[in-house]
Order: structure tokens, then C-alpha cells, then sequence
């Protein structure tokens, strides 16, 4: 069974390295962010290195 971790400010600094390295174990990671155009650019850099991604807005 595959695990889904949502991260929120998943689109830059801390976030974005424990998307990572979550998706380095295996995760489908939900990027959670304000900013479309960061999240997807996070969900693309995370794609690159072959790691499931999806965005998700998200205003908390």
C-alpha cells in the first residue's frame, strides 16, 4: 500500500527538503501551497528527480 503525505509550504525551503526526502522513501506527496505558480514549480523539481507529486492549494 503506498503512502500520501501532505506537506504544506512544500513550495520552498524546509517544506520543500521533507517533500523531498519523503518522497525519496516512496511517498506520493501532496504539495501544499499558496502560490500556484511556486507549488507547481515544486511539484516539477520534485518530478525531475522521481518522486510523485501533486499540488494542492491550500491557505492555513
Amino acid at each position: 500500500m503506498k503512502k500520501t503525505a501532505l506537506v504544506t509550504g512544500a513550495n520552498k525551503g524546509i517544506g520543500f527538503e521533507i517533500a523531498r526526502s519523503l518522497g525519496k522513501r516512496g511517498y506520493d506527496i501532496l504539495v501544499g501551497a499558496r502560490d500556484e505558480a511556486r507549488g507547481q514549480a515544486a511539484v516539477e523539481n520534485l518530478a525531475a528527480e522521481d518522486i510523485s507529486a501533486t499540488f494542492i492549494k491550500i491557505d492555513l
